[in-house]
């Protein structure tokens, strides 16, 4: 493919004009995902630090020879 074809595939999903083959066809809004509560967050940045702890303290099973 070609860059003319790179820039069209780029250019097609940048402003919606690619949702519909009509020309007055009714567009589909994407509704709001939903915020993430504080507790969510939270879990998930301790699961993340706990990951990374586990991850250090591992001890290293590769063998060198």
């Amino acid at each position: 493919m070609d860059s003319s074809g790179f820039i069209a595939l780029f250019l097609a999903g940048s402003d919606s004009t690619a949702t519909s083959a009509l020309p007055n066809a009714p567009r589909q809004h994407r509704a709001p995902e939903p915020e993430l509560s504080r507790w969510s967050v939270m879990r998930g940045r301790v699961a993340s630090w706990l990951h990374r702890l586990a991850w250090a303290i591992e001890p290293d099973t590769r063998r060198i020879y």
